[in-house]
């Protein structure tokens, strides 16, 4: 019965949901001005994974270097790519996939795994959402490590446009933070949400450019599958000025713009309606 009422849609006045619009934008601050908890808690997530590890988080780099090894030269080699350009390219593209795959499966779970926190603590709720980014986070940037690596070896080039893999980073956590805000709310009424994010973030790494080159598709006639993949895009801006030392193309910057506001104007709709009601449905 409870949660009948909870999900009953209610017809709520223009200024009333104004200000609850409002409400949560005062607690999406005060949540961001307790930074020293939030990056306290995401550290201790990332610790926990490697709990009584030997080599605890360099798993990570360990992993993604072999992964980038196997891959790197098959794929390479069926694909008629020259490695030393495929390599970087693919190592990339990994990394950054990695961190959107991880946003999208561990930020669904960011008010279910703080439960106790949520019920016991008086936290605004949305300190658990920055706990999220800053795991997911910490966990890319060792991954990167590998990138590093690969562009000393393969002697990637460096310059001044290198420096544009850093606004298009910070529209990728922006993305990352919409995404996990959305997945969160709805994961903790909707428990199927999770496991339907992860089969479809699985479907799409097989149609969006990672291990294999954009231009493959553009001349086998496919460019739709390119220029209407809104992941494609979110990852060139970062994958662009990383491998080439140049910012990516105008389109990309302007798709992982709109898919930021999207994402921004649908974040804010989940958070009015579920703002107060996330401690009943977990």
């Amino acid at each position: 019965m409870l949660q009948q009422i909870l999900d009953r849609p209610v017809d709520l006045p223009d200024d009333v949901q104004r200000g609850q619009i409002r409400a949560a934008f005062r607690d999406v601050v005060k949540s961001a001005t307790l930074w020293h908890i939030w990056v306290r808690l995401g550290v201790q997530d990332v610790r926990h994974k490697f709990r009584r590890s030997t080599v605890g988080p360099a798993w990570i780099f360990l992993n993604l270097g072999v992964l980038i090894m196997a891959i790197g030269i098959i794929y390479g080699r069926l694909l008629g790519q020259s490695l030393h350009e495929f390599i970087p390219y693919l190592t990339a593209g990994l990394i950054i996939w990695g961190y959107l795959t991880t946003s999208i499966t561990e930020g669904a779970h960011a008010f279910v795994n703080s439960e106790g926190y949520i019920k016991q603590i008086s936290l605004p709720i949305y300190v658990y959402v920055f706990r999220c980014s800053v795991s997911v986070g910490l966990t890319t940037i060792i991954s990167f490590a590998v990138f590093v690596v690969v562009a000393l070896a393969y002697r990637i080039p460096v310059g001044a446009g290198t420096l544009w893999a850093v606004p298009g980073s910070a529209l990728l956590v922006a993305i990352s933070l919409m995404l996990i805000c959305i997945l969160a709310h709805l994961h903790a009424r909707f428990r199927d949400i999770a496991p339907m994010a992860s089969v479809g973030m699985q479907m799409a790494m097989y149609v969006t450019p990672i291990m294999f080159p954009g231009e493959l598709l553009r001349r086998r006639g496919m460019s739709w599958v390119v220029d209407f993949n809104p992941l494609y895009h979110m990852v060139e801006i970062v994958r662009r000025p990383l491998v080439a030392a140049q910012p990516a193309a105008a389109i990309d910057y302007a798709a992982s713009g709109l898919v930021f506001a999207a994402l921004a104007v649908i974040a804010a709709a989940i958070v009015a309606y579920y703002r107060r009601r996330i401690v009943f449905v977990l």
